[in-house]
């Protein structure tokens, strides 16, 4: 994981990037935020995008970093029975404003920890609806059951618990919807849990007792009128628009011309377009 400060104007805003929930996360993000309060930054973004998850227990910690103490996720096992994982530290390393940016490709940890600053109204999301990846697996080798050494059977993996938000929704299908979504070429009918064959459905389970931190939802919709705005006049969202339109008008195109003077043509086209965005 690193951290950067990207100047704004006469603002600084950190960022710290998080590839995985590794053992050891959290410590390592508590020197990046004293980094960051030595630049003087008036803000931090956490990046989790295209982070697929690790540590349950990292991404509880990560939390607790944010808030100064409460429930982080819910745990249920095939049994019913709900084990509340939670932040005890009664401590806050960072309380300023905050952001967390994800994509379709953020599962696991990474939506615990989106999902639960989202609940607490500590965060806003940004991005894109994340993976839905809700449930716990484990693996066991056959050789436990077929005494058969000198020739192993190999190893089944089976789905043992499931993971729900503080508010009581399933990370499982659906996923983290972003406060303010960001243009993407990722439609989430076609990747992630959801598209899974025999995927474990959504589903909720009761609330655990938790208090909002900060009434952020009320700004969304302000900021997300603002961000609507920005997309329609800046240059490189423009040019993102146009990467994505012609992604959407290829995607499903699988021909292709054997003529070169065709290919030629279709290249230039091409070029033509992207140099009139």
């Amino acid at each position: 994981m690193k951290s950067e400060v990207i100047e704004q104007g006469n603002k600084k805003v950190g960022v710290i990037s998080v590839p995985s929930f590794y053992v050891g996360l959290a410590e390592d993000t508590k020197k990046e935020i004293e980094k960051l309060k030595g630049d003087k930054v008036s803000g931090v973004v956490i990046d989790l995008r295209n982070n697929g998850g690790g540590a349950l227990s990292e991404a509880s910690a990560l939390t607790g970093l944010f808030i100064n103490s409460g429930p982080v996720v819910q745990v249920r096992d095939s049994y019913g029975r709900v084990k509340v994982n939670s932040d005890s530290d009664n401590m806050v390393y960072y309380d300023g404003p905050l952001t967390v940016l994800i994509n379709r490709y953020s599962a696991s940890a990474s939506e615990i920890f989106a999902a639960a600053l989202q609940d607490y109204g500590r965060a806003v999301i940004l991005g894109e609806q994340s993976f839905g990846k809700g449930t716990v697996q484990q693996h066991r080798s056959l050789n436990h059951i077929y005494d058969l050494f000198d020739k192993p059977l190999g190893h089944v993996q089976y789905t043992i618990q499931k993971f729900y938000r503080i508010d009581g929704g399933s990370t499982q299908h659906m996923g983290v919807v972003p406060d303010i979504p960001f243009p993407t070429a990722v439609d989430p009918e076609e990747t992630g849990e959801s598209v899974e064959d025999n995927a474990l459905p959504w589903d909720s389970i009761n609330p655990a007792a938790y208090e909002e931190v900060s009434a952020l939802a009320k700004l969304v919709p302000n900021l997300d009128k603002a961000h609507q705005a920005r997309i329609k006049s800046d240059e490189e969202f423009g040019f993102i628009l146009a990467d994505i339109a012609q992604y959407k008008a290829i995607k499903d195109k699988n021909t292709i011309s054997l003529s070169e003077k065709a290919r030629i043509a279709s290249k230039k086209k091409k070029t033509n377009s992207a140099l009139n965005v």
